[in-house]
């Protein structure tokens, strides 16, 4: 079991999460690549899970609907995985409605090619809906994590997410 961390489950206790997960991706923050937009766990939920070897990747909340706002996006992601010792992807979190209104494959590809330039492993998230009806394939040389709480996805993933209620000790 992987599981998803962010600022909404406050401060971990690690040490009781360690044997109980397979892993984590953990939020690093928010749009543009600004230091107020960085989740405020994130340097701590690295370092724990560093210092307990517990593999990680790390995730951006996307509202690029610009090739400027895609470009800063993609500045903010590799400022904060340069502190990180990753073993899973970067993934950009597309969920965002001002990207639904005007969504622009091209921003993401170029994100991904950049990121991946810089060595790391790329990927998108999104729920079903979005992978169908927006996403399409223009996204399908990433890897994918797909959520759907009510049944495993129809359409290719990589990862499934499969609740947002789940716990661990």
């Amino acid at each position: 079991m992987i599981i998803d961390v962010s600022k909404w489950q406050g401060v971990i206790n690690w040490d009781s999460v360690n044997g109980a997960i397979d892993g984590a991706i953990i939020q690093c923050g928010f749009g543009d690549d600004i230091t107020s937009q960085d989740d405020p766990y994130f340097l701590r939920n690295i370092e724990e899970c560093n210092r307990l070897g517990i593999p990680y990747g790390i995730y951006l909340y996307s509202y690029a609907n610009s090739k400027a706002h895609a470009e800063s996006e993609t500045k903010h992601i590799l400022r904060l995985a340069k502190k990180c010792k990753l073993s899973l992807p970067i993934y950009i979190d597309i969920e965002d409605a001002v990207i639904r209104a005007n969504y622009n494959a091209q921003y993401f590809i170029d994100m991904g090619q950049a990121i991946e330039d810089a060595g790391y492993w790329f990927g998108y998230y999104c729920n079903e809906d979005w992978a169908k009806n927006v996403i399409k394939n223009s996204l399908d040389r990433f890897t994918s994590w797909i959520a759907n709480y009510s049944r495993k996805p129809s359409v290719p993933f990589d990862i499934w997410q499969y609740c947002s209620d789940g716990s661990v000790p």
